[in-house]
């Protein structure tokens, strides 16, 4: 149907409806695109008299979407992002420049491992932006969806909402690590040894039913851990114990160079997961733009630059 160019929805009007779908909230949707609450409402007023339909209606705490307006939002954010690009293409845009702000939430254990060499990568490829660390916590899958955290970086896989990118990054394995030569873990561990020790654990989202699972294990007989932390800081701690031990994924082990670092022996592979991936998380709407691609190459890099540096024992594997 032929509409009069001043009838006609302009771009910035699919830029308000699309954070609206995305946030399910004027407040939010506001904040996002940096314009008050009222200019908000006042295109929603537009577009519902444009469309004759109500498109959002007040639900429990949020924006409920109408049928129309899922129809119109469906896949709306990856087609403002290819007129974006078009408009703006990556050859202008310089991140020399970029002088915007990005957060970073990433999970516990490992922003011990990967904080330094991130900082300074940031820093030198993006020397004006404002750049945020945080821990990655219970409500990071929706601080990405609503904005205030552009790049995540956890386990993989997560039951993540479909509007958020999951691109796994690399693997590792399970290791244990001791302060001084441990013959006991480099044989393979007999049963009768987890008594003798004094064992912590790295505590990984996602995996936490391990616990459970190892100290109810026949294999492991006696085994306990006496500590679990997030904290890298913290484990290397409990090591300085005599006949202390503990148990951390291949990336986390990075933090311990200075230690004797051992591969699980094949016998506990049943009970251990025998390979954990990390992944970067970002709106999916976003994976177009050239400071998300970049953040996937430099994180990777990072990582498997830290994995080549783990000097691991291998396991005898006697028993």
């Amino acid at each position: 149907m032929y509409k009069k160019y001043s009838e006609q929805i302009s771009l910035n009007y699919l830029r308000v409806f699309n954070e609206l779908y995305s946030t399910r909230s004027t407040t939010l949707a506001a904040t996002k695109l940096g314009i008050s609450q009222s200019a908000v409402s006042q295109v929603l007023s537009k577009l519902r008299e444009a469309t004759n339909d109500p498109l959002f209606i007040k639900g429990q705490g949020k924006l409920v979407p109408t049928v129309r307006a899922t129809s119109i939002g469906e896949g709306l954010a990856s087609e403002l992002m290819q007129i974006e690009k078009r408009l703006y293409p990556e050859d202008f845009f310089n991140q020399a420049d970029f002088d915007g702000e990005i957060t970073f939430a990433i999970s516990s254990p490992l922003i011990d491992i990967i904080a330094k060499p991130l900082v300074e990568v940031s820093s030198r490829i993006l020397p004006k932006a404002r750049i945020t660390f945080v821990h990655w916590n219970d409500h990071t899958l929706d601080q990405i969806i609503n904005g205030d955290v552009h790049i995540g970086l956890n386990l993989f896989p997560l039951n993540s909402p479909k509007e958020i990118r999951q691109i796994p990054i690399t693997g590792a394995k399970p290791v244990f690590v001791s302060r001084t030569q441990n013959q006991w873990i480099e044989e393979g561990m007999e049963s009768s040894g987890f008594a003798e020790h004094i064992f912590a654990g790295v505590i990984l989202s996602g995996i936490n039913r391990i616990q459970a699972i190892l100290e109810n294990s026949d294999l492991m007989e006696g085994f306990k851990f006496k500590y679990r932390s997030e904290s890298q800081t913290i484990l290397a701690n409990h090591l300085l114990l005599d006949k202390s031990v503990i148990l951390v994924d291949e990336l986390s082990s990075s933090h311990y160079k200075d230690y004797f670092c051992y591969q699980a022996p094949q016998r506990l592979n049943k009970l251990l997961p025998t390979s954990l991936s990390y992944a970067i998380y970002y709106l999916q709407a976003n994976h177009q733009h050239p400071i998300y691609a970049d953040a996937e190459r430099v994180v990777k890099k990072i990582l498997d630059g830290l994995l080549k540096d783990v000097q691991l024992i291998p396991n005898q594997n006697i028993y």
